[in-house]
């Protein structure tokens, strides 16, 4: 064989050997960070960067633990994919790491797997180990030396005003309880007797007392009504058991609907406590013969609902 065919042979099989290659290329991994040298507890980014073809390989990426001799996870970004021609070519991600241990430290290297598609063999690639120092804060030694201040001589403090001030403050709010206290107990209403009578017998009783007012009088006029729905209220609470006494005319005519069936004793209700109210607060002035008469409403009332069954 001459030389001449020997290296169109040899030029054949490079050819398909380059070829080959070319059409299988080999994965890399890059490793970078941002930072070799930082401050204890400052933050550095490592970012590792993979290159493939995704048809030709399955990858089992970087499984980073979140704390490792010397450092510690932050945080760590989401795995993005790179696409050449609408394939993927790569695959990247960045981690947040720190340090709290002085020293110079060599930052692990961790695997990653290539599967081949049309191939049992793994290709395993290593993350490059990478040298980061870490130190304490450096002093300033630019700024300027200060003068040593002269020795300052101890206050005596005396804490006699302190007491004083105290004790004026303690005197004041006992004071003032004292004055508080006065104050309520004259302003508290005494507690009413309970009555040994029925609460009809007292009602009855009561509306009696009402003819020692002078109905010719308006200031009489005034205090006989007033009186008269006072007597109402008091009787029905001892009645019902409830307290009529802050019921406005409206909610006491409401309460007596709800409980009493007959219709009698609501509009009958409904006529004095309206009338006695025109009285107080309108100032209307009415005939002897009309108090007299609203005084009978109320003890009819009264009478109706001792017989009436409640609802």
């Amino acid at each position: 064989m001459d030389n001449r065919k020997m290296r169109r042979i040899l030029l054949t099989v490079a050819i398909s050997s380059l070829a080959f290659l070319f059409c299988t290329a080999q994965p890399v991994v890059r490793t970078t960070i941002d930072k070799s040298e930082i401050l204890i507890g400052e933050q550095f980014k490592l970012k590792v960067q993979a290159n493939f073809s995704g048809d030709d390989y399955f990858i089992k990426w970087i499984a980073l633990p979140d704390s490792m001799q010397h450092f510690e996870l932050v945080e760590k970004s989401k795995i993005d994919s790179v696409f050449t021609n609408q394939k993927l070519s790569g695959l990247t991600q960045s981690f947040t790491l720190t340090s709290f241990d002085s020293g110079k430290w060599t930052f692990p290297s961790y695997n990653i797997n290539f599967n081949p598609a049309k191939d049992d063999t793994t290709i395993t690639m290593f993350t490059d180990s990478l040298p980061v120092t870490v130190s304490f804060s450096v002093a300033d030694t630019t700024s300027a030396l200060k003068d040593i201040k002269a020795i300052k001589e101890v206050e005596v403090f005396n804490p006699l005003w302190y007491w004083v001030a105290g004790g004026a403050l303690v005197i004041l709010l006992l004071a003032l309880l004292y004055w508080w206290y006065r104050t309520k107990k004259k302003g508290k209403k005494p507690a009413q007797s309970v009555s040994k009578l029925s609460p009809f017998e007292e009602a009855m009783q009561e509306i009696d007392k009402l003819k020692n007012f002078n109905l010719s009088e308006p200031k009489d006029i005034k205090q006989y009504h007033t009186k008269l729905i006072e007597i109402y209220r008091q009787y029905l609470s001892r009645k019902e058991n409830t307290d009529y006494s802050n019921k406005t005319t409206g909610d006491m005519l409401i309460a007596i609907k709800s409980n009493y069936a007959a219709t009698d004793i609501l509009d009958k209700s409904a006529a004095a406590l309206r009338f006695s109210n025109a009285v107080k607060f309108a100032k209307y002035i009415p005939l002897p013969s009309d108090s007299e008469n609203n005084q009978q409403l109320i003890k009819d009332t009264i009478k109706l609902i001792e017989s009436s069954p409640s609802k």
